[in-house]
């Protein structure tokens, strides 16, 4: 079975009067990369994440996940064991009263028996950095850890995708890091497909594809040095540079020579030191 995701010629709006939410969507995903879908607020984004794991069905077009059909609704379920999903507010995914028993939700539900739900659910807390919180009531933890409890429990039912929908932008800076690392690290280990759905442009730059959505259908798609270092284009979809690509540019259009794709404090650092002084 393959594990990536065929988005073809998808359109979609709420009903029939309706304006449509999505225009003409096409898009692979391929097992084990990072995806990031970025665009402002209203552009389709979250909608389009709905599709991956049949949360919304196609009326008008198809979407394959991980080899299955959405459109067949006897399949959904084990289409969202294969592509699990992470929202926005960790607090509207916690369902049990201690992290050890909140994790083991989704295993209970899909039948998974005694022994082999133990030995998965204490992987993915180690695996989480959970370890010593098993018995914790969730809603004591930090902004951070209530996510990794919630990633926690999609990983403890052996998913080939992970989607985080705007998961990381009601965390602190300090509860970001760590939740995106721990991603960075799951799809290294687990050779997971990571898709993040987003209009953070400096969270953006750790995928290895962008796609950017603007008013329901697809601006541009590149790398993050195509896409985050155009700031004319992404001014036109109502987003804006990460502050380090601003700081780079300006310094090239003051005749500074610096080199093209900068898009990190390091990148930028690194260059500037490399420059000859001035004599």
């Amino acid at each position: 079975m393959t594990n990536d995701i065929h988005v073809d010629h998808l359109y979609f709006r709420y009903h029939e009067q309706a304006p449509y939410v999505l225009h003409d969507i096409s898009l692979t995903v391929k097992q084990g990369e990072w995806l990031t879908i970025l665009g402002h607020n209203g552009s389709g984004k979250s909608t389009l994440a709905r599709f991956f794991n049949a949360l919304h069905v196609p009326k008008e077009g198809k979407v394959i996940s991980c080899g299955i059909d959405t459109k067949h609704a006897n399949e959904w379920v084990n289409i969202r064991r294969q592509v699990a999903m992470v929202f926005q507010n960790p607090d509207n995914q916690i369902v049990a009263p201690t992290v050890e028993d909140d994790v083991a939700f989704g295993l209970e539900n899909a039948g998974i028996p005694y022994e082999e739900m133990h030995e998965r659910v204490y992987r993915s807390i180690e695996r989480l950095g959970l370890r010593g919180l098993e018995t914790q009531e969730p809603h004591r933890l930090s902004g951070g850890q209530k996510q990794r409890v919630a990633l926690a429990g999609a990983l403890a039912l052996r998913p080939k995708v992970i989607v985080l929908d705007e998961a990381t932008s009601m965390l602190d800076p300090t509860g970001r890091i760590e939740v995106l690392s721990m991603v960075e690290k799951l799809r290294k280990e687990e050779n997971i497909t990571i898709i993040t759905i987003t209009h953070d442009v400096t969270e953006a730059m750790l995928a290895d594809r962008i796609i950017v959505l603007h008013e329901g259908s697809m601006a541009y798609e590149g790398t993050p040095d195509e896409i985050l270092s155009d700031e004319n284009a992404l001014r036109k979809v109502g987003l804006r540079a990460p502050f380090i690509v601003q700081m780079a540019n300006e310094l090239k259009r003051q005749q500074v020579p610096l080199p093209n794709g900068v898009l990190s404090h390091e990148e930028l650092v690194t260059s500037l030191c490399k420059l000859k002084p001035i004599t």
